[in-house]
């Protein structure tokens, strides 16, 4: 199985022009809720991340049809005939995961200083001691959570699991109810923790990065 992952990066606001051209590459609902964002790094945000996913489809010989888009009851969108997705995006950075039929989840999170003291209850007590013993506490407490919320997201039933009900002290390799995940590191982004998730396999997937530099 091949996994690609489209990234991209924004460090200032585009211009207004090239912003509402790229915009005009969506439908108008989608344009509806990106516009709808109040900062501009979140508009940003939603609309390279759309973008993205178009791109994958396109590049996977896709037809991008939004109108294919479908919801689960927990807001997560899928395409009913595939491939599986997912978007993820911190600080100033967009990814989009696409890849075969199986579901899949990935997270990324700035390497941003946070009182993550007050996230402890999220975590089981094994994992809140390599957390306080590791040389770098705040990079390890963001590579349990991005692994974490790359497994909520890859099954789709998001905060619908308790975070602490994941035990990831061992291993990156978990099961809830009966299907067992399989958690893969990205140490692909410097200032960030990333990790992705699919159903666990052997020998495990190969991923592809796509740096995307222009749209």
């Amino acid at each position: 199985m091949n996994v690609d992952l489209y990234a991209t990066e924004y460090r200032s606001p585009l211009p207004d022009a090239v912003f509402g051209s790229l915009l005009t590459r969506l439908p108008p609902v989608f344009q509806q809720k990106v516009t709808r964002f109040r900062n501009w790094e979140d508009r940003h945000a939603a609309l390279l991340g759309k973008l993205l996913l178009r791109l994958a489809l396109q590049n996977a010989g896709y037809e991008p049809d939004w109108s294919r888009l479908r919801y689960t009851p927990e807001q997560k969108p899928y395409l009913p005939e595939g491939p599986a997705f997912n978007v993820s995006h911190s600080g100033n950075r967009v990814l989009c995961l696409l890849g075969g039929n199986k579901p899949l989840g990935v997270d990324i999170e700035s390497l941003s200083p946070l009182p993550f003291d007050d996230f402890q209850p999220q975590f089981t007590e094994s994992e809140w001691a390599v957390i306080r013993q590791a040389p770098s506490p705040l990079h390890a407490f963001y590579r349990f959570w991005t692994a974490k919320e790359s497994i909520l997201k890859a099954d789709g039933r998001g905060l619908g699991i308790p975070l602490q009900s994941i035990d990831l002290s061992h291993s990156m390799i978990v099961t809830l109810d009966e299907t067992t995940w399989a958690v893969h590191e990205l140490p692909l982004f410097d200032g960030y923790a990333c990790a992705w998730c699919t159903v666990h396999s052997d020998p495990p997937p190969t991923i592809r990065l796509h740096e995307i530099t222009q749209f």
